[in-house]
């Protein structure tokens, strides 16, 4: 039904309450304001009346709205959404805002990365694996085109690698479409007359400062299409729940923000097998370099592999370059790049400030991977702490329950198999570390802390007791 020109909806019996004690209020407020000008007037025409008394007695209207009517929370009986309710109504803006406050001052977005952020927040929470988003590498907020290749998947014959082939070439043709667009609107000296093609990436442009023909050539040598990631995120989270409660322990120990273990989101999606080009492995992708330097990767043991392990290492980098940034934005970089190469950054910008180094410094190892690794890293914590508000239905893999056992003597692998009766895949799964130890049955050093389920765990205390010391991990929830 129309009235007045609006169409009404179906509103709750809460909200229609409140939208009719709200026109009661303002209804209300103006017969206070006339009442208030009566008093006035017959005040000052009786201005030689010394005992002038004049009492004003709100409306019973009135009395009954200031039970309920609390614009600014002042008055304890008007309407309150729970937090669930407030989850649903959220948007993107709210979410990137923190309109709950679920996070720390030190992880805000900051007003300088807000685009950067947005840009990673669809990349994690919109687009999926078989979505490829084209847009501009020094400004990725500017979206050129998204290619869905669903459909591809869905009806295409051929095993899936030959149907992602397809897609990748369709998304290459249209790069090389996009480029020579822009490489033409670059020659242009007017743009009045523009096929749609052209005016569509004039508008997206139309925010970029600068000269037009530098800025459209400058796009057309600066295209790049980024894979969506809600597919890997949302297993991510599924994975992440075995280990989280744990990591947050050990940062915590740390005197380090919480928020850093979601770091894992970004650089794995909380993959336990991920291995980079460059030798980057495990969740928290630590280079053998770093490995070594810090003990944790032998001949026949790489800690990087173990979840928990690899997180005490992680915790030591960030405290360590955070103390010498001075800044998490830099420290977090830093983790990523390198903290000599941030350095680097730093002089050559002439700032310590993430945004304005972003703008000025795009040359080396700083380049997209780099300079967009602490804002994808907001987003991902963003959407990891109001996943309630938007992922649906996300399984969660049990807390991993485990006593860590500290060896007093050196022991063969293949002999905790026997001592303890745990399978291989079993004991491998408590300890990712020991894959080599495992194939070429290499002595444990003394010292090496072996977690295994609590049961196993009393089976090798019983059977070698003496040989090994015992430290056992508390676990609640």
């Amino acid at each position: 039904m129309k009235h007045c020109g609006y169409q009404q909806t179906n509103l709750s019996p809460a909200t229609r309450r409140w939208s009719q004690k709200a026109g009661a209020v303002l209804l209300a407020t103006l017969a206070l304001s006339l009442t208030g000008f009566t008093n006035v007037f017959s005040r000052s025409s009786s201005a030689s009346n010394e005992n002038l008394n004049i009492s004003v007695h709100p409306t019973p209207v009135v009395e009954e709205m200031a039970d309920w009517y609390d614009p600014f929370h002042l008055w304890p009986h008007a309407p309150r959404f729970t937090e669930q309710e407030q989850v649903s109504r959220l948007n993107k803006e709210n979410i990137l805002d923190d309109h709950l406050n679920r996070i720390s001052s030190d992880f805000k977005v900051p007003k300088g990365l807000k685009e950067r952020v947005s840009f990673w927040f669809d990349i994690y929470t919109k687009h999926g694996q078989f979505e490829h988003v084209i847009h501009h590498t020094l400004y990725p907020w500017v979206i050129y085109k998204v290619i869905d290749g669903r459909d591809i998947i869905a009806t295409s014959k051929g095993p899936l690698w030959l149907r992602q082939k397809k897609i990748i070439s369709l998304v290459v043709a249209e790069k090389r479409k996009i480029q020579k667009t822009l490489r033409r609107l670059s020659r242009k000296k007017r743009f009045k007359k523009l096929s749609p093609e052209e005016r569509s990436l004039y508008k997206a442009l139309a925010a970029i400062p600068g000269k037009r023909s530098s800025v459209f050539r400058t796009a057309a040598n600066n295209i790049r299409s980024q894979l969506g990631q809600k597919d890997f995120f949302e297993a991510g989270l599924r994975r992440s729940s075995k280990y989280l409660y744990l990591m947050e322990q050990e940062f915590s120990k740390n005197g380090l923000p919480l928020e850093l273990t979601r770091m894992p989101f970004v650089e794995s999606s909380f993959n336990e097998n991920a291995e980079s080009k460059v030798g980057a492995s495990g969740i928290w992708q630590i280079m053998p370099l770093t490995g070594r330097a810090y003990s944790i990767v032998t001949r026949f043991i790489d800690e990087r592999n173990s979840p928990l392990k690899a997180t005490e290492v992680a915790a030591t980098v960030l405290k360590k370059y955070k103390r010498a940034l001075k800044s998490w934005p830099l420290a977090v970089t830093a983790y990523n790049h390198g903290i000599g190469n941030i350095r680097k950054a730093i002089r050559a910008a002439r700032s310590e400030d993430l945004a304005v180094i972003i703008s000025r410094y795009h040359r080396g190892e700083f380049k997209f991977a780099s300079s967009n690794f602490f804002s994808s890293f907001l987003a991902a914590l963003h959407a990891e702490k109001y996943q309630d508000a938007v992922y649906k239905n996300i399984f969660k893999e049990p807390l991993l329950n485990f006593v860590e056992v500290r060896l007093g003597q050196k022991v063969r692998a293949k002999n905790l198999l026997k001592l303890t009766g745990l399978p291989k895949d079993k004991l491998f799964l408590y300890n990712r570390d020991l894959k080599d130890a495992l194939k070429s049955n290499a002595f444990l050093p003394r010292g090496y802390r072996l977690h295994l389920p609590p049961q196993q765990a009393d089976v090798l205390i019983e059977k070698i007791g003496k040989a090994i010391s015992i430290h056992r991990t508390t676990i609640s929830g």
